[in-house]
């Protein structure tokens, strides 16, 4: 039978033990529910992935972007010409270089695979021209370094609070519900997403959104 002495010395050990069987159930319970942590971004969780630098601002374009926005239409940006090439990590110039302001019906939301509200914007005069903004979950990887970050958590509060939290499938808004949306230009890769732009340009990430009182 081990001595007093010996008994002691022994519970240093043990909670050391129990603190790190703590840490491992913690960390294991973490990427269960939202995946592996990643390491190009250094911070967050996997959430998504074509262009998706770009979709954060976290490429080092994100520099060089206006960010005092210019007031457009739907219709405006659906009809300026797609690009040809998409490229990973880079912006293409001038659109995707601008912020960009539209006043317009919200018609639909969800949440999508990469957590991005996706929401579903027509154009105030001609409702059959519509397109996509997006709002990044500041938990994802590269969302959650930009320099935007508090943005997007904003704009996506104020979603959440007029909208309550989207679900991942699709539901169409109730009304007339006119909004001011401010995002980055992007051009996204087609799909056939429901209300996608012809020429797929999106506002993503969207930085604000204004409900009309």
């Amino acid at each position: 039978m081990p001595s007093r002495r010996q008994q002691r010395s022994f519970v240093p050990l043990v909670i050391a033990l129990i603190l790190i069987a703590l840490y491992l159930y913690r960390q294991f319970h973490s990427v269960a529910r939202h995946g592996p942590p990643s390491s190009s971004f250094g911070c967050g969780v996997h959430c998504g992935t074509e262009r998706w630098a770009v979709k954060t601002l976290s490429d080092s374009d994100s520099a060089s972007v206006n960010f005092s926005p210019r007031l457009v239409t739907v219709a405006w940006l659906t009809s300026q010409p797609a690009p040809q090439v998409l490229p990973e990590n880079s912006r293409i110039a001038p659109l995707e270089f601008q912020a960009f302001t539209v006043r317009v019906h919200l018609i639909g939301i969800k949440e999508e695979d990469d957590r991005d509200f996706h929401l579903l914007l027509a154009d105030i005069d001609n409702p059959s021209s519509t397109m996509i903004a997006e709002i990044p979950s500041d938990e994802c990887s590269a969302a959650c370094s930009s320099r935007y970050a508090s943005s997007f958590e904003n704009a996506r509060r104020e979603v959440e609070l007029r909208l309550g939290m989207p679900t991942d499938r699709f539901a169409d808004t109730r009304g007339n519900i006119i909004v001011d949306v401010t995002g980055v230009a992007f051009f996204d890769f087609f799909h056939r997403q429901r209300g996608v732009a012809p020429n797929a340009i999106e506002l993503h990430p969207v930085l604000s959104i204004r409900f009309e009182q």
